[in-house]
């Protein structure tokens, strides 16, 4: 609830990444891993048509991936069996400089074992949650209109603990 895919979905609907990448796919991986799942999932993001056979879909994938500059997120990872990962990042490795693979995880062990840059997305401050609270339960009314329920809605934002997908 912090916030992380809802980064990524911004960077990866954002203009200027749209005309930065050739190539771009989304896959939410989920906690159990699958390798095939996982790159037939992808293939299919692309708009490729796919077999079961998964030599077949590994050969696809390089193939669509080769020479191109590509965004590929993996979404919500769990696993952190670093030769399971591996496997699956020797398809990637065919794309253009300056191709990103962008991963969102609730466990560090799996931000340590990808290798690349961690970014934390911390919680939010007791002002901003109340912020967020306030916009989301009055929608569309005036808050200046409903000053009675500024305590209870601040006593519920604390119990929200700073988490963005609590408050809303």
């Amino acid at each position: 609830g912090l916030g992380k895919t809802t980064f990524a979905k911004a960077v990866y609907n954002d203009e200027k990444v749209n005309d930065h990448f050739d190539l771009k796919a989304w896959f939410c991986v989920s906690e159990q891993y699958d390798a095939f799942r996982i790159a037939k999932g992808l293939l299919q993001e692309i708009g490729l048509q796919v077999d079961d056979n998964m030599n077949q879909i590994q050969i696809k994938l390089k193939e669509s991936l080769k020479g191109k500059k590509f965004l590929i997120v993996l979404d919500d990872v769990w696993n952190d069996n670093y030769n399971e990962w591996d496997d699956l990042r020797n398809l990637f490795v065919q794309g253009y400089l300056g191709s990103k693979i962008i991963v969102t995880t609730r466990k560090e062990s799996v931000a340590l074992m990808m290798g690349g840059g961690a970014m934390n997305v911390g919680i939010l401050s007791n002002e901003v949650s109340w912020a967020l609270f306030k916009r989301h339960s009055l929608e569309n009314r005036d808050p200046e209109e409903h000053l009675e329920l500024e305590e209870i809605g601040k006593k519920i934002a604390e119990k929200c603990k700073g988490l963005p997908l609590a408050l809303k």
